[in-house]
């Protein structure tokens, strides 16, 4: 029979637990939970930080922390490591292996505003929002790769569909929009998007002044974030942190590999293709794929799967092709047709590459109450982030292969 000492102890343990899960997630002195922005820079080069246009993200990672780089997952491209991102798993677990994507059953799977960015069936694990609002907290995304698909039947309270062409001002405004909400109805996590730096990095090339002109734009968004982050000062706690993607590569039309100078095109089918080409054999035709393109160019390591090198992470998972060719650094992976489009002598950049190489490091920069200042970490993978969310926001983190002893030290 239960007594009325032991109805007031479990309300007591309830209550220290509960205060407990809100100290973690509000810091120290406050009662109102921790609110957390997640901008996301895509293609921004871990030591663009270093370039003259990124006033405001130097200021939060001096008030803040940042790692010298952010180590993206293979293959170093926005779909699979945006995924990765907010869900700590590695590309071949998540299921969105590449940018573009073959399914016998599902079909053509692609970035941007195609309608398979949609389709849940492509995503696997559990995104922080989906973790989120299954614990009740509300969510909100402006362009997160993957917060369109209502992965476990769940999306973020709100989202939009990808469009490149909103601005970055509507972008910004909206973030403030969330921000400004009251504590009862606001989403306590906000994702937004930009593309800027990585469009600029593909036309031009990381070195080019293209490429700082986005840099200074995108920072002129943050910094319009951070402004308002800092007019709620005294009313709502706020996390920001800033990561991208992938870094950028400088390439041209001198090194290249043309596919077809060394096997067939009759032989396979190539559904993402360069400087990573995800290669099916046609039927039969494995072997003769393998062997012509194995020892074919000097720049360019083919593996059957499962035998690509462990640190890639990359050999396992449905969407993971039978073969895989990964071009060197600066390198370009195409056919005789598509590489003679190309303009002689003309720059450009690419990612996708090892994602140990420094010219694919991503940025990390985060500051508020739950992060230390003025901390300078070493590089660490990419799937550390979502734990660190989940442990900001004093969420349950769903299975993962990050962990937040990887990043612990970040936080105060």
């Amino acid at each position: 029979m239960t007594t009325l000492r032991s109805i007031t102890v479990a309300l007591a343990l309830l209550v220290a637990t509960t205060s407990c899960r809100t100290a973690r997630s509000a810091g120290p002195g406050s009662q109102a939970p921790v609110r957390v922005v997640l901008i996301s820079l895509d293609g921004f080069r871990w030591d663009y930080l270093q370039r003259p246009g990124a006033v405001r993200l130097r200021a939060l990672a001096a008030s803040g922390v940042r790692a010298e780089r952010l180590v993206p997952s293979f293959p170093s491209k926005t779909f699979p490591n945006h995924y990765t991102l907010v869900t700590g798993l590695y590309p071949e677990d998540h299921g969105i292996a590449a940018n573009v994507m073959l399914d016998p059953v599902l079909g053509r799977f692609a970035t941007g505003a195609d309608p398979a960015a949609r389709d849940a069936r492509w995503f696997g694990g559990e995104p922080i929002w989906v973790t989120a609002e299954r614990q009740g907290v509300r969510t909100a995304a402006y362009f997160w790769p993957g917060s369109e698909a209502p992965v476990g039947g769940v999306r973020p309270h709100w989202y939009y569909p990808y469009s490149d062409t909103v601005a970055r001002a509507t972008r910004v405004a909206r973030v403030l929009d969330w921000l400004q909400m009251p504590d009862s109805t606001a989403p306590r996590l906000i994702a937004a998007y930009f593309s800027d730096v990585d469009t600029e990095g593909h036309n031009h090339g990381p070195a080019s002044a293209q490429t700082d002109s986005a840099i200074a734009r995108v920072d002129s968004a943050v910094g319009a974030i951070i402004d308002g982050v800092a007019r709620l000062e005294g009313q709502t706690r706020v996390d920001v942190i800033v990561v991208s993607d992938h870094g950028m590569a400088e390439v041209n039309s001198m090194r290249t590999i043309a596919l077809d100078d060394y096997v067939s095109m009759d032989s396979l089918t190539v559904s993402d293709w360069s400087p990573v080409a995800t290669i099916t054999p046609r039927p039969g035709a494995a072997a003769y794929v393998l062997s012509a393109l194995r020892s074919a160019h000097p720049h360019l390591r083919v593996y059957a799967k499962g035998s690509l090198p462990a640190h890639l992470h990359y050999n396992t998972g449905a969407r993971v092709t039978p073969i895989v060719a990964i071009a060197d650094e600066g390198w370009t992976i195409g056919t005789r047709a598509s590489l003679a489009a190309m303009v002689p002598g003309t720059t450009g950049g690419a990612h996708g590459y090892d994602p140990l190489l420094p010219s694919m490091g991503a940025l990390f920069v985060a500051a508020g109450p739950d992060f230390r200042r003025g901390v300078v970490a070493r590089p660490f993978e990419n799937i550390h982030v979502y734990p660190l969310l989940a442990r900001v926001l004093g969420l349950t983190p769903a299975r993962t292969n990050g962990s937040i002893d990887s990043v612990r030290a970040l936080l105060r």
